[in-house]
């Protein structure tokens, strides 16, 4: 994910001062005109934050489920923040009860782009960003497997590293 700016207290944020929108436009709710606004497109094709961008525009509901296994994220709200903070895109969401594997009924959040944010989105170019974003994240899931036997050999030095040759025999292993 890019990493997120803080600004300072005084500072004002892009969406605040118009500055990180690309396009606005009015559409018609049933007795008030509610502005449509679409933020900007990420610069950087091949993150997270893209991927969620792309995702979201192409009309997906995503929870942090949906993250965690199409997106290889589990933050998915901490992106939704970083895309609405710092990109400036209206990102609504919804609250859902569901029933558990163990018996329990919890509640969880999905993640949207409204109709007119989507159409209005691709009328300013959207379809290119997305169709590009495909294209990295999918060139970067190429390298998956050496980068999983790299995390793999990384976390055994560790383990190796940290325990204690002196009481092998308490974990099972020889003196």
């Amino acid at each position: 994910m890019d990493a997120p700016k803080t600004p300072a207290p005084n500072e004002e944020s892009p969406c605040e001062s118009g500055k990180g929108s690309q396009e606005s436009a009015h559409q018609e709710c049933s007795d008030s005109i509610k502005p449509v606004q679409i933020g900007s497109l990420p610069t950087r094709h091949n993150t997270v934050t893209a991927e969620v961008l792309c995702r979201l525009l192409e009309g997906e509901n995503l929870t942090g489920m949906d993250a965690v296994f199409g997106c290889s994220t589990t933050r998915l709200s901490a992106v939704i923040h970083y895309l609405t903070g710092e990109y400036c895109w209206s990102i609504d969401h919804v609250d859902m009860e569901v029933g558990t594997n163990d018996g329990r009924v919890t509640v969880i959040r999905a993640y949207f782009l409204p109709r007119a944010v989507i159409r209005r989105a691709f009328d300013a170019g959207a379809l290119a960003f997305c169709r590009s974003v495909k294209l990295a994240r999918a060139a970067a899931r190429k390298n998956a497997a050496k980068t999983k036997e790299a995390a793999h050999k990384r976390n055994a030095a560790r383990h190796a590293a940290r325990r204690d040759l002196l009481q092998g025999s308490l974990f099972g292993g020889e003196v």
